[in-house]
């Protein structure tokens, strides 16, 4: 239309001097409709070669080699619309010139005059229908299937914007006018042409449509495209995930021991639990190594999530063959003062030793530990009776040290976070634990019964820190909560709600490894052990993979690849496709709209430069007025195309979940990607004003004010 409209413009001399020759209406009709009709029938085959050989080249690109290239009578149809809607936009386009009144025509520029009837009627009707499919969407339920309203909605709102931003920079530029007389002439001139001349305020609504369309088709395909690497990170979540038969505290000490630095690898692994599935990392490399989207944990960065789960101490670990015990014993213990020293599981068996008795005083107890060669966890012990059982005991208890084959054990006491063991089935005797001077301080007290001083290391709570997703129904948050499942969770202070996570997605809960298998019986059949491996691994650490028997079991790479080919997918990208043709149709109907209002310009320009106006304001006025309009027209598309974006994926669906563990579509509209695009439209915009105010300056004559009258 608004091609057409400037076409029709230009002609306006030539229907004005067919008029005063007499021409019938039929023939002027006719010589109106001249040049938009053979335009029409140029395009036409050179449309129709363009379209086949996008296609073309789409399939090529995307599809798999060989696939025929259909040609379906939809298509054809569509064309068919497309021709038809154009001519009868090229004969309301006439119409508007042939219908004018003769001196209307040899005036030159169009002022502004009060709308038509008709024309408030259908801008009413867009804004009616734009506002009635904007609360039915909002008002919607749960995501589905696109339908029509998706289609129409985008559309609808960067025509509304576009007739809101065009009314508004008129009436604002109206009120600057009367505003600024006295100040600013170029402020003064360039307001007043936007209020007076019709032309520069009409190519807001197409720029406006156009930008919106593009911010919309170019946020869906962004978001499809974040969904499908959310997707394909949940079943590799790093570059490469190593598959393993080892078990989840063997597969740590063979990550730590072949990457020290904890820069390049991690293990992980998926608990299925009939409470809840969980999703086990290393919270110490998670941020590391890990792909973690932006739209897992919105507003909260992947180091942030790291710390969150993370306990407060380390498990001590050490390699050796004896350990010894330095305690200070002040209790009274019946029987002697025992203690049990744990070491986790192996092949699911425990692994524990038994020192003492300990005398009253200090004192120092050995025993062998020839399974801890090649190095073991400290993950707890007991200072109670024989083999770690209840006894009556009351007074206090200093460790004093933790020594492995006769040298101190660096961490054993400080940093190891040491706790009362979390359990509730365990009689504990410990009253008040102290970490002191390097030793550890407990008071302990049975009273009339029995119990026993059991601590576990590594800072370990009851209540695990851990992060639920919202598939994580909270009837399973409570069978944890009770203690009928693997680990106790708090289902209130200690859960916080994620998108996804690695291989449970939103149906789990994340928890770091030493939460979950610290000083606590492990079931090795629930597990699937994985070792991450980031981008750029060095070769000796994925030999070292390779020689404990692992095996690439999948990449982040593969992943994306079979969610990118599929016909969904293939779709999607059509809008990214969609909204670069939209921008370059903006550009074109640009360059048309500031060539065809040029010679008006210049006789304006031509008359402020005869009396006197300094050819810097000039200048300066006409970059004004053009900023603020193509200014407007940016705004106002972008806040249309984002708020378009933001409604429609709500309500649609960018992907198949195949199952709950498929994180959900976040609806965020990207900052980056809006400041990015603001910039780019300043800069063209931008050069477009300085090309036309030089332009319209450098032609600005008196002779052109003669030509005019002649």
């Amino acid at each position: 239309m608004r091609l057409l409209n400037a076409a029709s413009e230009l002609r306006v001399p030539e229907l004005a001097l067919a008029s005063l020759r007499g021409v019938t209406s039929r023939r002027l009709w006719g010589l109106g409709l001249a040049e938009p009709v053979t335009l029409l029938v140029v395009a036409t085959p050179i449309g129709v070669a363009l379209g086949l050989g996008l296609s073309v080249l789409l399939v090529r690109a995307w599809l798999v080699p060989g696939l025929p290239l259909p040609l379906p009578a939809a298509s054809w149809a569509a064309a068919g619309l497309v021709l038809v809607a154009a001519f009868v936009v090229a004969c309301v386009a006439v119409g508007l010139v042939v219908r004018e009144s003769l001196a209307s025509q040899l005036s030159g520029v169009r002022r502004p005059v009060s709308a038509r009837r008709w024309s408030v009627i259908a801008q009413l009707t867009l804004v009616a229908l734009a506002i009635a499919t904007l609360v039915s969407k909002l008002s919607g339920g749960a995501p589905g299937e696109p339908d029509a309203t998706d289609l129409v909605l985008p559309v609808l709102l960067a025509v509304v914007a576009g007739l809101g931003a065009t009314r508004a920079t008129a009436v604002l530029a109206t009120w600057w006018t009367r505003r600024s007389r006295g100040r600013s002439l170029s402020g003064f001139v360039s307001s007043r042409a936007i209020s007076r001349r019709q032309e520069g305020t009409l190519v807001i609504l197409p720029i406006t449509a156009a930008i919106a369309v593009a911010v919309f088709g170019a946020g869906v395909y962004d978001s499809a495209a974040t969904w499908r690497t959310s997707v394909a990170a949940t079943a590799s979540p790093a570059a490469t995930t190593w598959s393993t038969t080892l078990s989840l505290s063997d597969a740590v000490d063979l990550t730590r021991r072949l990457d020290p630095d904890g820069e390049w690898i991690m293990a992980a692994a998926s608990v299925n639990n009939p409470g809840a599935n969980f999703s086990v990392v290393d919270s110490s490399r998670l941020a590391r190594v890990a792909t973690w989207p932006a739209t897992w944990t919105p507003g909260r960065s992947v180091e942030q999530v790291a710390e969150e789960i993370a306990p407060d101490g380390v498990v001590p670990t050490f390699e050796g063959r004896r350990i010894s015990l330095t305690i200070d014993n002040r209790a009274r213990v019946e029987g002697g003062l025992k203690a049990e020293v744990r070491f986790g599981t192996r092949a699911g068996v425990p692994q524990k030793v038994y020192l003492g008795p300990f005398p009253k005083g200090e004192s120092t107890q050995s025993a062998k530990v020839p399974s801890c060669r090649t190095g073991c966890p400290l993950e707890g012990m007991t200072l109670g009776g024989g083999a770690g059982t209840n006894t009556a005991m009351s007074g206090t208890i200093r460790l004093e040290g933790i020594s492995v084959d006769g040298t101190p054990l660096a961490g054993g006491i400080d940093g190891a976070g040491w706790r009362a063991t979390p359990d509730p089935a365990v009689r504990t005797s410990i009253t008040d634990l102290e970490e002191t001077d390097g030793g550890l301080d407990l008071t302990v007290d049975t009273g009339d019964s029995v119990g026993m001083a059991r601590l576990t290391s590594g800072g370990i709570t009851r209540e695990r820190p851990a992060l639920a997703g919202p598939g994580v129904q909270e009837r399973a948050l409570i069978r944890l909560d009770e203690g009928s499942s693997l680990i106790p969770v708090d289902p209130i202070g200690g859960i916080g709600a994620v998108e996804g996570m690695p291989f449970t997605g939103p149906s789990g809960l994340l928890v770091d490894y030493s939460s979950f298998i610290t000083d606590r019986p492990v079931f090795e059949n629930l597990f699937t052990t994985h070792v991450l491996a980031r981008e750029g691994t060095p070769a000796s650490i994925t030999e070292g993979l390779s020689k404990a028997g692992l095996t690439i079991g999948t990449t982040l790479a593969q992943e994306r690849k079979v969610l990118d080919q599929s016909a969904y997918a293939l779709a999607l990208r059509l809008y990214g496709v969609v909204a670069a043709l939209v921008l370059l149709m903006a550009l074109a109907g640009l360059f048309v709209s500031a060539a065809v209002q040029l010679p008006a310009r210049r006789r304006d320009a031509a008359a402020l430069r005869v009396v006197g106006v300094p050819r810097s304001s000039v200048m300066v006025a006409v970059v004004r007025e053009l900023g603020v309009v193509l200014g407007s027209a940016a705004l106002a598309g972008i806040l249309a195309g984002s708020l378009a974006q933001w409604v429609v994926l709500r309500t649609i669906t960018l992907g198949y979940a195949d199952s709950a563990t498929t994180p959900a579509l976040v609806a965020a509209i990207s900052p980056l990607r809006l400041v990015v695009l603001a910039l780019l439209a300043a800069a063209v915009f931008g050069t477009v004003a300085l090309v036309s105010a030089s332009m319209t300056v450098r032609g600005a004559r008196g002779a052109t004010l003669r030509e005019s009258a002649r």
